[in-house]
């Protein structure tokens, strides 16, 4: 008999339990990663789990609805990227509690999307939340596959940059991966180092 939505969850939540791991729990809780329910399950793991498990998107729709850290990660695992749409991305970002979710998001799930480049623009400028972040995050792994921006799209990630690194009492975590996106996009090609350096805001951060 084929397995429905609920008995793969329960059968997930089954691995997931075994494979708790309390002192990573105890430890993310005092780093302040204080999820409803988190098993300290490592990442490894968890795609260990993955990989035995049919990649669906009802299935995983219905991981990332539980308050549980491990079924948001399996989730994100889980969904196929060609079934992953924008307007997935723009809930599952606004959803995810911290940014090793996001991490994971970004590098499995956001990168692939479509128009992922205008995208992440759209999300930088929205300014909440985990928007930036991802936002920059993404951007960096295109740019790491070496894929500059449209003129126009470069003008704007250019100035958001300036803006982000030029402020005196910023997030940190999010000052520290604009200017990883900002490296690797000067370093695609002669023609970008050239543009990025030449900005007057952000010039200095290459001197």
């Amino acid at each position: 008999m084929e397995q429905t939505t609920r008995d793969k969850i329960l059968e997930i939540k089954k691995s997931v339990r075994l494979a708790m791991n309390g002192v990573v729990s105890s430890l993310q809780r005092k780093q302040g990663l204080d999820y409803k329910i988190n098993f300290g399950v490592e990442i490894p793991r968890l795609k260990e789990i993955a990989s035995h498990t049919p990649k669906e998107r009802s299935l995983a729709l219905a991981l990332w609805n539980e308050n549980i850290r491990e079924c948001k990660m399996l989730a994100i695992f889980l969904m196929p990227s060609s079934e992953f749409t924008a307007a997935d991305a723009q809930a599952w970002i606004a959803e995810a509690p911290f940014t090793e979710i996001a991490d994971q998001l970004t590098m499995h799930l956001l990168r692939r999307l479509d128009s992922a480049a205008t995208l992440s623009l759209e999300w930088i400028e929205r300014g909440e939340a985990l928007f930036p972040y991802c936002g920059f995050l993404t951007l960096s792994h295109l740019f790491r596959e070496q894929r500059p921006l449209a003129a126009d799209d470069e003008q704007r990630y250019l100035k958001a940059t300036a803006d982000i690194l030029s402020g005196s009492n910023g997030n940190k975590v999010l000052q520290n991966c604009a200017y990883t996106s900002l490296q690797r996009y000067s370093s695609i090609d002669d023609n970008c180092h050239k543009r990025v350096t030449s900005h007057s805001t952000l010039q200095h951060f290459f001197i």
